[in-house]
């Protein structure tokens, strides 16, 4: 349950609970409230009741019409109900003529009833011609009080739902915010480093914002010196491979192949001549050996410094790279489908260099790990980055089990080509794909400008 929920679920709770204790403290001292009405009403009514018949009452029948008359005339009395007897019971009048309505349940709880007091009502001859009977009501106190009560209740509670609304319409501006921070907190975990918060007009929630968005430029910052060390990193690798393997191949290789045909010259003259016979076997040793080295020494240059992106350019170094068999060690054939839509050949010197690197290294560990029947290379120049710039994203996908973190022979593992990525101003993703997660997918997106990094700061 979201905060706003539970907070907008606590102010219903509490406004509903302050309404009903409201209504029980009304209802709790009802009962008081209607005896002491009714107690001070008995004796102030008895008083006012005449006890002898009007003075200008001719006889006993104008007497009981002026009593009746009196009765009816008081019909809007309260607290009491009082009754007009003739001397032989005969009921004459009564007021109030009508009950006022008050809910059966409260009159069951609350009601008292009392005995009437009797009043005698003497004629002109001193004889009783009639009597009163004042018998205390409960009801139109309780009658009063209930009304009352119902219009208390609707104030409070019309009082209650101004107050929850406002509440809780405050309560929700005020977090609307988080909404937008959230956002943003997850975009920089994405990696987008120009999230940045507006003002909300909002002391505390601006506080925030104005923290955010210096932590957020402080990492862009050191984001961005981290990819620039990278990038020097990565070019100055570069730089010493590409040298290195030059140097060994322009200085140690010529060398190395100019001592095969003068030992193979000594070991055609040691079969020739009895007497040198011993050292003919030391001559085919240097062959066997000098062989090995070459062809060690063909591989570092490979490692080192692919020839076939000189030779060939990216695209059919890509293509020569799906179609070779794993080496040694690598697993069973996979089928590689290289989808390379476009006529481009190459992107520059140092993204043709790190892109081949990258699909080398996850062929490597796809096979090596995740052992597929097949893999597939995908390229889309349309791509763009979070910023808008023109991008390549290279997928790499297969169908085999969750691979390890090996490593390619050019010693790149998910964590160099992630800083590799860093370092070309582009991404890296790599995880399970489809819905068991039974396969494996690699996503690579680097800007088309990487080989023109920024200046230095």
């Amino acid at each position: 349950m979201r905060l706003k929920t539970r907070l907008a679920l606590v102010v219903v709770l509490f406004m509903s609970a302050f309404v009903v204790c409201h209504s029980l403290l009304q209802l709790l001292g009802v009962a008081e409230r209607a005896d002491a009405e009714n107690d001070g009403a008995l004796p102030w009514v008895l008083t006012l009741l005449p006890d002898r018949s009007p003075p200008v009452a001719r006889d006993e029948a104008e007497a009981l019409e002026r009593l009746v008359h009196l009765v009816r005339g008081i019909d809007g009395i309260r607290h009491v109900r009082i009754e007009l007897h003739a001397a032989d019971g005969r009921l004459l009048a009564q007021a109030p003529s009508r009950a006022r309505a008050v809910p059966g349940w409260l009159y069951r709880w609350l009601a008292k009833p009392q005995p009437p007091v009797r009043k005698e009502v003497q004629g002109p001859g001193g004889r009783a011609v009639a009597y009163f009977l004042v018998t205390p009501s409960t009801g139109d106190e309780l009658a009063e009080i209930w009304e009352d009560f119902i219009r208390n209740t609707l104030l409070v509670m019309g009082l209650s739902l101004a107050a929850m609304a406002l509440i809780v319409g405050s309560t929700f501006r005020a977090l609307k915010p988080l909404d937008r921070i959230r956002d943003a907190l997850q975009a920089l975990g994405d990696g987008r480093r120009g999230a940045r918060l507006p003002a909300f007009h909002n002391p505390e929630v601006d506080g925030i914002a104005q923290s955010f968005n210096r932590m957020a430029a402080a990492l862009e910052a050191a984001q961005a010196q981290r990819q620039t060390l990278l990038r020097r990193l990565v070019d100055s690798d570069e730089n010493t491979r590409r040298t290195v393997a030059h140097d060994l191949h322009d200085e140690l290789s010529p060398y190395l192949v100019a001592l095969q045909p003068l030992a193979r010259t000594l070991d055609m003259q040691c079969a020739t001549r009895p007497d040198l016979a011993d050292i003919g076997g030391t001559a085919r040793t240097l062959i066997a050996h000098q062989s090995r080295i070459l062809a060690t020494l063909r591989n570092i240059l490979t490692g080192l410094h692919p020839p076939d992106l000189e030779t060939l350019g990216l695209r059919e170094a890509l293509a020569r790279m799906a179609a070779q068999a794993p080496a040694a060690g690598e697993g069973p054939p996979a089928l590689v489908r290289l989808h390379a839509d476009g006529d481009w050949q190459g992107f520059g010197p140092t993204l043709d260099v790190s892109i081949y690197r990258m699909v080398q290294e996850c062929l490597t560990n796809a096979r090596r790990h995740g052992r597929p029947g097949r893999i597939d290379i995908t390229f889309d120049t349309d791509a763009r980055l979070d910023d808008g710039r023109p991008a390549l994203r290279i997928t790499v996908a297969n169908d085999g089990v969750r691979p390890g973190t090996g490593t390619a022979p050019a010693g790149l593992g998910s964590l160099g080509m992630r800083d590799r990525c860093i370092a070309l101003g582009g991404s890296f993703q790599g995880g399970p794909a489809g819905a068991s997660g039974g396969s494996w997918r690699v996503e690579i997106c680097l800007p088309l400008d990487a080989d023109h990094p920024p200046s230095k700061p």
